[in-house]
């Protein structure tokens, strides 16, 4: 048995308070990288009680719009609290979210479909599938930012063009952060029960 309380997988069992927003701040600057809103597991609350793991959709509205991120291709990650890599990357594109897709770094190893929006950030909504232990207990979902080149741009228009999972992106949970993202980063929470 996994005692989760050592592994980090739980720091705080609740989710955003309703009408909240998780904000990424930009580390040394006044700004923000992105804020996430909204949280759906399998199309519920940002809480939800399943019996067993296996795979569950999320799916949350994003504004990225990192003014301090200079000409950077910009990630936002997904995973549970606790695991050495994130689980999919949802979100790819330069400061602002919107403003339609295009190919960023265009016939190189690190192609990839993005977002790059010249006038005012929007909300975009997105969503992937993250695969819970089937262990029971409370499992924190978190985000974060990354900046590894290239991501999945998980809107609803990106998700009808098939694209790879990037391993790369993945490998950023514990970039400047050796435990992971805090409980500060937790957007949702899946509380498994035992089957029985």
């Amino acid at each position: 048995m996994t005692d989760k309380m050592s592994h980090s997988y739980v720091h705080r069992t609740t989710a955003l308070t309703p009408g909240t927003e998780m904000v990424e701040p930009y580390g040394g600057g006044t700004g923000f990288r992105f804020k996430i809103r909204n949280v759906k597991i399998d199309g519920q609350a940002d809480v939800v009680h399943v019996r067993g793991g296996g795979s569950h959709k999320v799916s949350f509205d994003v504004l990225h719009d990192c003014s301090e991120c200079g000409n950077a291709i910009n990630q936002v990650i997904v995973g549970l609290a606790g695991q050495d890599r994130a689980q999919a990357s949802v979100w790819n594109g330069k400061r602002r979210s919107r403003g339609g897709l295009k190919v960023v770094n265009a016939g190189t190893r690190v192609e990839a479909l993005a977002e790059d929006n010249p006038g005012p950030a929007e909300w975009v909504n997105v969503s992937c599938d993250l695969v819970v232990p089937d262990e029971p207990g409370v499992y924190s979902v978190r985000a974060r930012y990354a900046q590894a080149y290239q991501g999945r741009l998980m809107t609803a228009e990106g998700r009808a063009i098939p694209q790879p999972e990037y391993q790369d992106v993945l490998g950023w949970w514990k970039v400047d952060r050796p435990e992971g993202p805090g409980p500060e980063s937790t957007i949702g929470t899946i509380i498994v029960e035992g089957v029985g």
